[in-house]
């Protein structure tokens, strides 16, 4: 984005604060912005009680780029509801961070249509992506333009480590109906179609009804299995049972042949006895 492009009202804007490196304690503003350029998160911080700006408060999925400034602090001085951009879009939501490089939604390509989103960019937010100013879905760059006032401080570092709160996920919009993906899905306008469209369940595909064909029929040859197992179990059962009772028979012959031989011994010897 060029100087030039910065225009409101007929008017260009410049942005005088310095680049000061020291973060400002005694500002009156609630929160101090951190831009990480390397992993694209933006986290805002407010007060602790002795004053530092280091408890966590929100985090936003960005999108920076090759002119965006890779340390420093600095302080918003200015803001636009819609401001022209460079390559002849828009926009939303635009505050103003040092010079040309300022917190703005993803392009639109008419000012104040809600439906004219570059959403082949918003698919991009996450990603190193922008000329130098950072991206913000609506929701985020709405946040930061109604509540960070002119003076907010806004750092740049770069770290893998995305941050305590870590990075949000923006959704991936481009495969949807242009009805939808024209909008920004984060905008709270009324007329934003998002907010009353509802996912069209999915046919259960070839290859799952494939595999509850196939899990049933296994569910059923393990429980015909089991099912013949156990009848086989009984029969060995019903067998061993039949096993028993023959050897009790036999056992029951055996003591009756035992019992016969001692009555007949017993009478051979009393009539020996007898004799005697």
């Amino acid at each position: 984005m060029q100087q030039n492009d910065i225009v409101e009202n007929n008017k260009i804007t410049e942005n005088t604060t310095s680049n000061n490196k020291v973060v400002d304690k005694n500002t009156t503003s609630p929160y101090y912005i951190k831009v990480n350029y390397a992993a694209q998160v933006v986290t805002i911080y407010t007060k602790d009680d002795n004053g530092d700006y280091s408890v966590p408060f929100k985090a936003m999925v960005c999108s920076t780029g090759v002119a965006t400034p890779t340390s420093g602090v600095y302080k918003i001085p200015a803001r636009w509801e819609w401001l022209h951009l460079q390559g002849d879009v828009w926009g939303h939501y635009s505050t103003q961070i040092k010079g040309n490089i300022l917190f703005h939604s993803v392009p639109y390509l008419r000012k104040g249509e809600l439906d004219s989103l570059e959403y082949w960019e918003y698919d991009k937010l996450g990603t190193y992506a922008s000329a130098g100013c950072v991206r913000l879905t609506v929701q985020d760059a709405k946040w930061i333009f109604d509540n960070c006032k002119n003076g907010t401080q806004v750092e740049f570092f770069s770290s893998p480590d995305t941050g305590p709160l870590g990075k949000p996920f923006a959704k991936k919009i481009s495969s949807y109906e242009d009805y939808l993906r024209n909008w920004d899905p984060t905008d709270s306008h009324p007329n934003n179609p998002w907010r009353n469209y509802k996912a069209p369940t999915p046919s259960p595909s070839t290859d799952t009804v494939k595999n509850e064909i196939t899990t049933n029929t296994v569910d059923n040859t393990i429980n015909s299995n089991t099912v013949n197992n156990i009848v086989s179990n009984n029969e060995v059962t019903s067998n061993m049972i039949g096993n028993i009772t023959n050897d009790n028979e036999v056992n029951s012959n055996t003591t009756n042949d035992i019992t016969n031989n001692e009555v007949m011994s017993n009478t051979t010897d009393n009539s020996i006895n007898t004799i005697d």
